[in-house]
């Protein structure tokens, strides 16, 4: 089956796709026409995106929108609405006050961050089901889908994927991992994905693990931070409190059959401790965890085996 390779960039990050198909360019071309609509409608950046709409209208009027933004909003809200985990979509007044990834980044003060605690309860998006609106109930709120939204993009990419015919394939929306069966190449038969290692440089891998048919998301302190005053603030935001997770993971690494359980625990699962977040995923079904602390050390879910270079499913 012939092979088709293509590297782009989108969503501020590389996007990396492999289909196996006899139409696989044109497969490839709808892909990228698929991604770009996303990015354009499911935006909390593009002021005409339909995310942007809602957020324009929080306290004012109800917001209608397609049925894929309601459900997806649907999904992040269920998931937000458990105060013990990070996981949080109504965190947007926090994430722009911050600005932790822009050229105006800087530590807000206390104040600042009150006034915004005030906006980031889940409870107060309403969502009606009949008439497919989603309303945010205080002047000031903000939905984020940056913590879901690529997983949702790479699942329904993979889906249209698998509807075309594709039995095997790699899709990578910046590091947010999803394979299509088996690789034709590999020896073992797996797409063999890389681990980055948080405490190293770019491109350092900790562990590989063979994926077939599965999706891989890593989060971690690394990916986005800033450092001001001697001190060192990660984009991992906690709703309790406005600031940086205070915690001694430095990534997660989440294993599933969708990507968008992998996003939803690779935040959710951002404890203050390995081994809390190791206790609370080991209770989650279809859920395995590679974390790594930030003193080096490497522990797994239940369901994982470290075989030293790589990492596999028991």
């Amino acid at each position: 089956m012939k092979k088709y390779q293509t590297r782009f960039q989108m969503m501020g990050t590389l996007i990396d796709l492999v289909v196996y198909h006899e139409d696989g360019e044109q497969l490839v071309k709808a892909v990228y026409r698929q991604l770009a609509q996303y990015a354009q409608r499911f935006s909390a950046n593009h002021p005409g995106s339909d995310l942007m709409r809602i957020n324009r209208s929080a306290g004012i009027a109800p917001v209608p929108v397609e049925d894929d933004l309601f459900q997806l909003i649907n999904v992040a809200r269920a998931a937000s609405q458990n105060p013990d985990n990070p996981f949080n979509i109504a965190i947007g007044p926090l994430v722009k006050l911050w600005r932790i990834g822009f050229q105006d980044v800087r530590v807000p003060s206390a104040t600042e961050i009150s006034a915004r605690l005030a906006l980031v309860d889940p409870d107060n998006i309403i969502l009606n089901e009949q008439k497919g609106t989603v309303f945010l109930q205080k002047s000031g709120m903000e939905i984020d889908l940056g913590a879901i939204a690529k997983g949702y993009f790479a699942d329904q990419v993979k889906q249209a994927l698998v509807d075309a015919g594709v039995e095997s394939g790699f899709i990578s929306l910046g590091g947010n991992v999803v394979t299509i069966g088996h690789s034709p190449t590999n020896a073992n038969r797996a797409w063999n994905v890389g681990i980055q290692n948080p405490l190293a440089g770019r491109g350092e891998i900790i562990r590989a693990v063979p994926l077939n048919d599965a999706s891989m998301v890593t989060s971690g302190i690394n990916e986005r931070f800033f450092e001001a005053n001697g001190q060192r603030y990660h984009h991992l935001l906690d709703a309790q409190t406005g600031m940086p997770i205070a915690t001694d993971i430095a990534s997660l690494t989440i294993i599933s059959k969708n990507s968008i359980d992998g996003e939803i625990w690779s935040t959710a699962g951002f404890l203050s401790s390995a081994e809390d977040a190791l206790a609370c995923l080991n209770q989650q079904a279809g859920i395995e965890a590679v974390v790594v602390a930030k003193d080096g050390t490497l522990q797994l879910t239940d369901g994982l085996v470290d075989h030293g270079r790589y990492i596999a499913l028991r």
